[in-house]
């Protein structure tokens, strides 16, 4: 868990090129760390999804349940995952949150391919991966399910062993 903390925190750093590392008010500035995917789905659930600040970056970890490509081509490319994670309740019930997640653009083609090559390249973002996702809210929509939910554009996303 430390480590996905530091990973997320240099990656904004290094992304943000402008951010003396002393500064940490306009660090906070720019992301919002006080949110996670269970957080931001009991806000859509409970319709204050539009209290997320969609200029700041969010950083996000879950698992991937699903991936569907829309626009298959390189330049165009454009593909929606579904990032969850979950909680257990007791022994007997488990919570299950879940936001989407938007990857489009020549970078997301290459690692997202339409058929996953034997072996596997690293890097490649499949179903069933742990993944440390950045992003930035696009909005609320319907989600596979039908309930509302929210969709969060990938600016970087990082496979979790």
């Amino acid at each position: 868990m430390k480590r996905t903390a530091l990973l997320a925190v240099a990656l904004v750093l290094g992304c943000l090129t402008t951010l003396p590392a002393q500064n940490t008010s306009r660090f906070d500035g720019v992301v919002d760390f006080s949110l996670n995917v269970a957080q931001i789905d009991q806000l859509v659930s409970n319709q204050q999804g539009n209290s997320i600040n969609p200029d700041k970056f969010l950083i996000l970890n879950g698992a991937m349940a699903s991936i569907e490509i829309i626009r298959p081509g390189e330049q165009d490319f454009l593909a929606v995952g579904e990032l969850v994670s979950g909680n257990w309740e007791g022994l007997e019930k488990v919570n299950l949150y879940r936001v989407y997640v938007i990857f489009s653009g020549p970078d997301f083609f290459k690692r997202l391919p339409a058929r996953t090559p034997t072996p596997v390249p690293p890097g490649t973002i499949q179903a069933n991966d742990q993944l440390l996702v950045v992003g930035k809210m696009a909005g609320i929509d319907d989600g596979l399910d039908g309930r509302k939910a929210a969709y969060i554009n990938a600016v970087y996303v990082r496979t979790l062993p």
